[in-house]
């Protein structure tokens, strides 16, 4: 839940960045802070919620610093080889900084010994999770 700061030094990269609101639509997995979609690649039969994402997309060259704010997922892609650093910052509010807080003492904890317990099958529930919660959330945009 940090403020990131991407500073590109060498070669570019192409970044997504999506708000939080925008989860569900990317397939995140539950207790983890990952989607199951590409969005490099992206299917659109078997993830048919990409169709419906709205974020941001940008190139990043040498010299450039992106900006992504607290709460916003991103995805990168490497265009050319090369490097750059990422400063965190602390959010401001109290809440994002529990929820931080929450994600790195108490959710990846939890994820890491559900799959140590149960293996494959705590992944599979976690993607079976992921695509209701796309369904639910497609169901509504339809609706609208």
């Amino acid at each position: 839940m940090s403020h990131v700061f991407l500073s590109q030094f060498h070669g570019e990269k192409t970044v997504w960045v999506f708000p939080l609101s925008e989860s569900s639509l990317l397939y995140k997995l539950p207790f983890n802070f990952h989607g199951l979609a590409n969005l490099k690649e992206p299917d659109y039969v078997k993830y048919p919620g990409l169709k419906h994402l709205k974020g941001y997309e940008c190139t990043i060259k040498p010299g450039d610093t992106l900006y992504i704010p607290s709460g916003f997922w991103h995805y990168i892609q490497y265009s050319t080889g090369g490097y750059s650093v990422s400063l965190r910052a602390l959010p401001g509010s109290f809440s994002d900084k529990m929820a931080g807080f929450r994600n790195l003492f108490l959710t990846r904890p939890f994820d890491n010994a559900m799959r140590i317990l149960f293996k494959e099958k705590w992944f599979d529930h976690k993607i079976k999770a992921a695509e209701r919660r796309a369904n639910r959330r497609l169901k509504k945009l339809n609706a609208v």
